[in-house]
């Protein structure tokens, strides 16, 4: 039997398993438990919805601690033969918390108008009940891939993106990288190749504190601060200008925060501000930080402002995130759009930052595809459409027959 025949006779039999009704009420299941805070166990309610899952199937199943109570959970589907995994499906099992305005109950887990709302609904949890169908299904089917496929539900994206730093992490020391990765936040089914990497400072400008009747005592730090904020703006905006990516267009900054003072009758000796930087392809954090400080040092002077790198971006570098659209994994994930919609998904880059570019970093091949809209991420109205979470599974499961289907005709490149 010719190859392709062979190919369509495979995705049938997975795509057979794959009941729309199951998806949902997976996706369902996972949006009722609460997965931010440690009042609620951060992701382990999760964790442990996806583990009597994906463990019943018959899938092993193990934990990857990230942080001393929060961990990954990894489902493998064992292939022929040992070794680094074909395919990383990964996607985050925490969530930002909801806000006091939600237009539905943020955990009733609602379907209305085929739509399922909630938060997480759509970042990511859809996705992520999208691709444990798409495992699941892989698993009833009988395929024994060439190698492993894996999925990693990962803890701590929406804090720092920790446990796919803690992934990337320990295939770099084990030599167990995979040969391609899917994230699958919510990209409206599109392929996302490309998106900024993103870098963040807080800066203290200090001053030396007065009694406001007598400002002339003192040095106000909010008005140093000042000073420093429109020098950044007008300088960073102008040395920018030039540089701009085909997709990405050209960086940015943005200041988020700024707090000082004690008291209206106290001269501030002490303003701190948060600065990020949205960057392209080309610069690094070397520079940014350069930048930053010859900006400081010309406006104050040296000494007048401390610099601190934020935490999570000593510990984990946030790079952009680029592949070729000519790539073997973005041709095969449009040519498994297309067999489910009948078109190729089309490519895209995104505005927020996601965990492929740090499995990009770590030597992995990695795009964006997932049900849901980036739109209403994070916000009141979060939802997304209950059909495009049972095409999103069958998507992801024809790519992971093509990679096999590739990997066994020896053709896949990395």
């Amino acid at each position: 039997m010719r190859g392709d025949a062979v190919h369509r006779l495979n995705v049938d039999r997975v795509e057979a398993d794959i009941d729309p009704d199951e998806v949902t009420a997976l996706a369902r299941r996972l949006v009722a438990i609460p997965s931010f805070g440690a009042e609620h166990g951060w992701e382990d309610g999760v964790a442990r919805a996806l583990d009597d899952l994906l463990a019943g199937e018959g899938l092993a199943v193990t934990r990857q601690a990230v942080l001393a109570d929060r961990s990954n959970l990894l489902a493998v589907l064992p292939g022929e033969r040992d070794g680094p995994p074909l395919l990383l499906f990964n996607g985050h099992m925490d969530t930002v918390p909801p806000s006091s305005s939600m237009v539905r109950p943020p955990f009733a887990a609602e379907v209305s108008s085929g739509r399922l709302w909630g938060r997480g609904a759509a970042d990511m949890k859809g996705g992520l009940a999208a691709m444990a169908a798409a495992l699941v299904a892989l698993r009833r089917a009988g395929v024994r891939p060439p190698r492993p496929i894996v999925l990693a539900a990962v803890a701590a994206e929406e804090t720092g993106n920790l446990g796919t730093a803690a992934l990337a992490r320990e295939a770099v020391r084990t030599g167990a990288s995979a040969s391609f990765a899917v994230v699958g936040e919510p990209t409206a089914l599109e392929i996302v190749t490309a998106h900024k990497g993103v870098d963040r400072y807080r800066i203290t400008v200090r001053g030396c504190a007065a009694h406001g009747a007598t400002p002339e005592r003192g040095v106000n730090a909010i008005v140093q601060a000042a000073r420093l904020i429109v020098a950044l703006d007008e300088h960073l905006g102008n040395s920018q200008r030039h540089r701009t990516h085909p997709l990405l267009g050209g960086p940015s900054y943005n200041i988020g925060t700024i707090q000082g003072g004690v008291s209206r009758n106290v001269v501030p000796d002490r303003c701190t501000f948060q600065i990020e930087k949205r960057w392209l392809p080309g610069d690094s954090p070397e520079q940014i930080r350069a930048d930053l400080e010859a900006v400081v040092a010309q406006t104050l002077g040296p000494g007048a402002a401390e610099m601190a790198h934020e935490p999570e971006f000593d510990q984990i570098p946030h790079p952009p995130l680029a592949i070729s659209e000519d790539h073997a994994l973005v041709r095969a994930l449009a040519a498994a759009a297309a067999r489910v919609t009948g078109r190729p998904a089309a490519c895209t880059v995104l505005a927020a930052f996601t965990d492929a570019a740090i499995l990009q970093a770590a030597g992995i091949p990695s795009v964006v595809f997932g049900p849901g809209s980036l739109a209403v991420a994070h916000a009141d109205d979060e939802h997304v459409p209950t059909a495009d979470l049972h095409v999103a599974a069958r998507i992801y499961a024809g790519l992971a027959l093509r990679l096999c289907e590739a990997e066994r005709r020896g053709t896949p490149e990395r």
